[in-house]
């Protein structure tokens, strides 16, 4: 599956394995600029290379569309990720969220 702005991933490697974020861009060498709206902010995003990501179905169009006029903020970030997922234990609330396989 093709990754884009604003859809939501969880990290499959490395000290922050398990840990959902947000696509917010993309840099040369296959890897993708990720937030979370706390400890990764929009204005020091994530840097992680594509294959160490598992995407889910789910993409924000409020969040998409944020990114592409320039004005994301940690607050839209956080709410959006919290709508998606409770916090005690990362849980997927919502169906959109099912895991895309790597064939599509």
């Amino acid at each position: 599956m093709r990754m884009e702005l604003g859809q939501v991933v969880k990290s499959l490697a490395g000290r922050d394995q398990g840990k959902n974020y947000l696509i917010i861009g993309f840099i040369a060498g296959g890897r993708a600029l990720l937030a979370d709206g706390r400890v990764r902010t929009v204005n020091k995003p994530k840097k992680k290379n594509m294959k160490h990501l598992q995407p889910y179905r789910c993409v924000l169009p409020e969040i998409k569309e944020r990114i592409q006029q320039g004005n994301l903020n940690d607050i839209m970030v956080r709410n959006a990720l919290n709508s998606l997922f409770s916090r005690e234990n990362n849980e997927c609330d919502s169906p959109c969220l099912r895991t895309s396989s790597a064939n599509g």
